[in-house]
């Protein structure tokens, strides 16, 4: 029952759309004369506001100036030990190292890793802090190393230390201190 009554209604709207066997009806003919307006056909300046004589274009859209984006330099930092440890120090005379790194063009966050290593070349420790900052700002990260008691004094580890600092993994600054014993 359902699928005749679907039949039936697909077939009317079928010949609703067609047009086979009727007449087309003629386009409405003017006269010229007919109307209230006998004028005749109307002459372009009478469209135009303003009256003028002269067809003008539209005036132009303002063009944007293109702007340029701000360049940005790459990221950057520095690092100095500060405090006592900014000179060769005594072993027994230091209770921590301290570094200072200065970091310039972060992108919003970043995190910044320090590896202290030490004089026999091996990574004795990492660090990490979030960074988070404008790129044209810089931002100062101190960062400690503790010596007293410590296995740096305990195994006498004396020598040229070094602190490499990364942001986002990529290395930006290298900075020494000397422990003596």
């Amino acid at each position: 029952m359902m699928r005749g009554l679907v039949a039936v209604l697909a077939g009317v709207v079928a010949l609703s759309g067609c047009s086979e066997g009727v007449a087309p009806r003629p386009p409405p003919t003017v006269t010229p004369g007919q109307g209230s307006d006998s004028a005749g056909p109307l002459e372009p300046t009478d469209v135009l506001s303003g009256g003028g004589s002269v067809a003008r274009p539209p005036p132009e859209a303002p063009v944007a100036e293109e702007v340029s984006p701000v360049e940005v330099p790459p990221p950057s930092g520095s690092a100095q030990v500060v405090g006592a440890a900014s000179g060769p120090v005594g072993l027994s005379q230091v209770e921590q190292v301290d570094v200072d790194f200065v970091v310039r063009g972060v992108r919003g966050r970043g995190q910044v890793d320090v590896e202290f290593i030490s004089p026999t070349g091996r990574p004795y420790e990492k660090q990490g802090q979030t960074v988070e900052a404008p790129p044209e700002e810089s931002r100062t990260l101190r960062f400690s190393l503790p010596v007293a008691g410590t296995l740096v004094t305990s195994s006498r580890m004396t020598g040229t230390w070094q602190a490499r600092f990364f942001l986002d993994g990529v290395q930006l600054a290298t900075t020494t201190f000397t422990l003596e014993p």
